[in-house]
C-alpha cells in the first residue's frame, strides 16, 4: 500500500477528500487540509495547498461530482451538492449487501486504497493465468497485455 500511495498520492487525497464531504456538512478549507492530512500523510497537500486544493476540487467537479461551497458565516465551507441518497431497490437476482458497505464505508481511506488495490492485482493475475493455459502458444508478454486489456480495459500498456 505505501507504494501505491507514494505513487498515486493525488488520488488517495481526492477520495479522502469526497469521503469528508460526504458527510453533508460544509468543511472549511483549514478543516479539510487538517483532516486529510492526518489520514494520508502530513505533505499530502505540498507546497502550496490552497492551489492543491483548488486542482482537486476542479477535477473533482469536472469528473461530475457536485462540489458546492457554502459563503453564509456560520455554516462556510465545501460540501457535497445533492440530495440525500436513497437505497435504490435491488433486482432480485441481485442481493445488495447493506451490512457490508456500511462496513466499507467506515473503513480509512487508505485501507480502502489497500483492499482495492489488492482486488486488482488478484484479478490480474488470475486473468493471466488463465490465458496463460488457455493459449500456450501466447508468449508472456502478449499474456499481460491481454489480461490488462480484459481486467483494466487498457487499450495499451504502458511500459
Amino acid at each position: 500500500m505505501a507504494g501505491h500511495m507514494q505513487i498515486d498520492k493525488i488520488a488517495a487525497r481526492r477520495a479522502a477528500l469526497i469521503d469528508l464531504l460526504a458527510d453533508g456538512r460544509p468543511h472549511p478549507r483549514e478543516e479539510i487540509w487538517e483532516r486529510i492530512a492526518t489520514q494520508l500523510d502530513e505533505d499530502c497537500w505540498g507546497k502550496v495547498p490552497q492551489e492543491a486544493l483548488a486542482r482537486d476540487l476542479a477535477a473533482l467537479r469536472q469528473g461530475g461530482i457536485r462540489i458546492a461551497y457554502s459563503r453564509r458565516s456560520e455554516i462556510a465551507g465545501y460540501y457535497l451538492q445533492y440530495p440525500p441518497l436513497e437505497r435504490p431497490s435491488s433486482p432480485q437476482y441481485e442481493a445488495t449487501n447493506w451490512d457490508l458497505i456500511a462496513a466499507i464505508g467506515q473503513l480509512s481511506v487508505a485501507e480502502k486504497n489497500r483492499r482495492a488495490f489488492a482486488a486488482a492485482d488478484f484479478a490480474l493475475r488470475q486473468k493471466k493465468l488463465l490465458l496463460a493455459e488457455e493459449q500456450p502458444d501466447w508468449h508472456d508478454a502478449k499474456v499481460e497485455r491481454e489480461a490488462r486489456r480484459l481486467v483494466f480495459g487498457e487499450n495499451e500498456v504502458l511500459e
